[in-house]
């Protein structure tokens, strides 16, 4: 059954005189259950597409369809609605640093009303599922990276949402960390139903749990279907360009807190 459907998407940035095509006819079906990857190097349009697909970045030209409703067509009341099926963690985690782990899993659940009692309810059961309940009264620096990332993702499950976005969830955690929330990951994938989109530069992301994947190149999708099928280039792809890196990692920081208020409404 399909869950998100892209077709023929476009998205560019102009400055100026300036024009930068950063996403280029894209066109891309992400089946109900899928664990889907989306991978390339910094610069490919990961970020930009995996924020199309929650109408954060808003395409240029093109459709995509979740669950049957194209969302460009929706009004923002009906888009802020729909967003409550799409939830999103990031590289940064983007945790509420004034507010206890419970109170920023609780944050979600207050936007839509939920009554405090069974808000905190649920935000225990979720630190629960995260393997964090000791840690509910700590605040987010007092955590490891991995910790901090196990809230997100607590926090992303709140409103029970369909689908979950995972924007460079691991680029940020070393290796061992990053197998721990990957398996994290696969075992709400399998336990919730919850469809799963992640983009990555790291190929042993992709292989780790992915069962399809999609490979990104300049803003154009060059290849895509289930792993097995799939010839990955591992070699470009094991290289990055620490540079760009940086830039984007302090660009992600500039912006997130604009970003969430247009998510949240």
């Amino acid at each position: 059954m399909r869950e998100i459907e892209i077709k023929s998407l476009c998205k560019s940035f102009v400055d100026k005189d300036t024009k930068v095509d950063a996403l280029r006819d894209i066109n891309l079906t992400v089946d109900k259950g899928d664990i889907f990857g989306i991978i390339g190097m910094s610069g490919a349009g990961k970020s930009t597409l995996i924020r199309c697909l929650n109408y954060l970045e808003k395409p240029t030209s093109g459709q995509v369809i979740v669950e049957g409703k194209e969302l460009g067509q929706l009004n923002e009341k009906e888009l802020r609605e729909k967003r409550q099926d799409i939830a999103m963690i990031f590289q940064h985690f983007n945790l509420l640093q004034q507010k206890n782990v419970i109170d920023n899993i609780i944050f979600p659940l207050s936007l839509q009303g939920v009554k405090k009692k069974d808000a905190r309810a649920k935000a225990f059961e979720l630190l629960s599922k995260v393997g964090l309940e000791d840690k509910a009264n700590s605040y987010p620096s007092q955590l490891s990276g991995g910790q901090q990332q196990r809230v997100a993702i607590a926090r992303a499950l709140a409103a029970d949402p369909k689908i979950l976005l995972c924007d460079e969830a691991t680029s940020a955690l070393d290796p061992q960390t990053t197998a721990s929330i990957l398996s994290l990951l696969k075992e709400i994938n399998q336990e919730y139903g919850i469809t799963i989109v992640l983009i990555t530069h790291q190929m042993s992301v992709v292989k780790a749990i992915c069962n399809k994947v999609a490979v990104l190149e300049e803003g154009q999708l060059v290849e895509s279907g289930r792993l097995e099928e799939v010839n990955l280039p591992e070699d470009k792809f094991f290289w990055l360009n620490k540079e760009n890196e940086l830039k984007n990692k302090e660009f992600a920081k500039n912006n997130y807190s604009k970003e969430v208020r247009n998510y949240v409404g």
